[in-house]
């Protein structure tokens, strides 16, 4: 027995060695030759054989008549090009991997955006999240009282939540405006209904945004997964692990594509529209009646800058990969 592969749908084929003339695909009916004409003269007749594909479905197939042309050679494979799987495909899982894992770390981070601030004898920070900031003092070289000659380091802080602090908040205006009812008006309760009403403002700001992109990350995330699965599919499918429809894959990486590009461009979007969310940070220090401190160092964190970057990492791969498989086509 030997094993062909049909020349129109590259189906695998069993037949006999010494089977000779036309024959018909039971897959696709097409026809082909096969075999070597004998050196005696043979009856035409119809002979069955048997034939194995890959999908491990047995099947026959029939000897429609003979023929005297010369042997044709073994039809090369022929696999879908948009199917296979090189650099760029595996350039895009990769990057696709890397976001997905970056996520699921930033759920989960309080280094979305920060401040410092450098004093002479040491230093604050605070570091934000998605629903609280993380506050901590440091304190260098202080020398306890009993012994000059000795010094240690001193470090405080706390954990805000930010839907905590903005219903206390909410609370104090409340309160402010209902002891100013029962005064007459002055300078001084409008005073103090202004830093009331700011302080609403600023931690409704900071819920609202973290509230924002905690949503988004989790939209973001459900979609990585799906393309990323698809992406697996395509390897599976490539390397003969998986026997699907080649028709379907093509939609499927079409599919996959288009996800991969909307999903980046819903990231970085939302990340820029964080941005814009975020309240000013000197008001932090305008709650409580100070003047901002000169040594002020602020801005969005690590893991806002690798979301960002990652994402348009991903997008300038997607669209090469597209285009690579527009070519193949």
């Amino acid at each position: 027995m030997v094993v062909i592969e049909c020349p129109h749908c590259s189906e695998d084929i069993e037949m006999d060695d010494d089977a000779y003339g036309l024959f018909e695909c039971p897959y696709c009916s097409g026809e082909y030759e096969w075999g070597e004409a004998p050196k005696t003269t043979i009856k035409k007749k119809t002979s069955k054989y048997n034939f194995k594909s890959r999908d491990i479905i047995k099947e026959r197939t029939r000897n429609i008549g003979s023929s005297n042309t010369s042997n044709r050679s073994k039809p090369k494979r022929e696999y879908n090009t948009v199917l296979q799987y090189n650099a760029l495909n595996f350039t895009s899982l990769a990057i696709n991997t890397v976001l997905l894992f970056i996520i699921i770390i930033g759920l989960n981070s309080n280094s979305w955006y920060g401040f410092t601030v450098a004093e002479d004898d040491g230093e604050i920070e605070a570091n934000f999240g998605l629903s609280h900031v993380e506050y901590t003092i440091t304190e260098e070289e202080r020398t306890p009282y009993w012994n000059e000659d000795l010094t240690y380091y001193y470090f405080s802080g706390a954990m805000i939540n930010y839907q905590s602090e903005f219903e206390q908040a909410k609370g104090n205006l409340d309160s402010t405006e209902e002891m100013c009812e029962d005064w007459e008006e002055n300078e001084q309760c409008d005073t103090m209904i202004t830093q009331a009403q700011e302080s609403v403002d600023f931690w409704n700001s900071w819920d609202s945004a973290g509230s924002f992109l905690f949503g988004l990350l989790i939209f973001t995330l459900i979609l990585l997964i799906a393309t990323l699965s698809s992406k697996i599919l395509v390897i599976f499918n490539h390397n003969e692990w998986l026997f699907t429809n080649d028709e379907m894959m093509k939609i499927v990486n079409k599919i996959e594509n288009i996800a991969t590009l909307v999903t980046s461009s819903i990231l970085i979007i939302g990340l820029l529209m964080y941005w814009v969310f975020l309240p000013n940070i000197e008001n932090w220090w305008d709650l409580l009646d100070q003047t901002p401190p000169a040594g002020l160092s602020s801005g969005l964190g690590m893991i806002w800058w690798m979301t960002l970057l990652t994402s348009v990492v991903l997008i300038i791969s997607s669209t090469f990969e597209s285009i690579s498989n527009k070519k193949a086509n």
